[in-house]
């Protein structure tokens, strides 16, 4: 896979780490960034999963235990929660990490279209699958 033609190469050998924070099971940024990566090799970064986040004390405990600054990083998340969202998007800017929010956009045009309130249902997308999932 080509390389960008930076003067200074930030990331060297290094493979970056895409951190994937859900309320629920984390599958669907996890299917989008692994459809994102894809673009770009099969090892071109790697990827861990947190899921079942109930409160950003629960983030502040990720990353203080796994938190490499000298490796480059993002969060991909799907938060259900607005106030959640806030909370682990504050928390991840104070430390310093990009952040993308997959949920909270798409959650908020669909509102505006409809009219409708969101339930912040957490899981909604898997609500009607049997249990073993």
């Amino acid at each position: 896979m080509p390389r960008l033609d930076l003067d200074d190469d930030i990331f060297g050998q290094v493979v970056p780490l895409i951190y994937v924070l859900s309320d629920a099971r984390g599958e669907t940024a996890n299917t989008v960034v692994m459809a994102a990566a894809a673009q770009f090799g099969d090892s071109s970064v790697d990827i861990e999963r947190l899921s079942n986040v109930k409160d950003v004390d629960t983030v502040r405990t990720f990353f203080d235990e796994r938190y490499d600054p000298d490796r480059p990083c993002a969060v991909f998340h799907t938060f259900a929660n607005g106030t959640l969202r806030r909370e682990i998007r504050r928390e991840l800017d104070r430390r310093g990490i990009p952040s993308i929010d997959l949920l909270g956009p798409a959650v908020t045009v669909i509102s505006t279209l409809t009219g409708e309130e969101p339930t912040h249902e957490i899981g909604a997308v898997y609500s009607d699958a049997p249990a073993s999932e």
